[in-house]
């Protein structure tokens, strides 16, 4: 393995985990606005 495709790995992983975890984020903030939007017509 070279210490260039090790880099580049790297990069592209810590890519990919902070498009998921930002993708999650929304996920899981659309999902707290839509309880509130619940409870307040209750």
């Amino acid at each position: 393995m070279n210490t260039e495709m090790v880099l580049v790995g790297i990069i592209l992983f810590s890519g990919m985990t902070a498009g998921a975890v930002k993708i999650w984020l929304n996920k899981r903030k659309e999902k707290e606005n839509n309880d509130v939007v619940d409870n307040s017509h209750a």
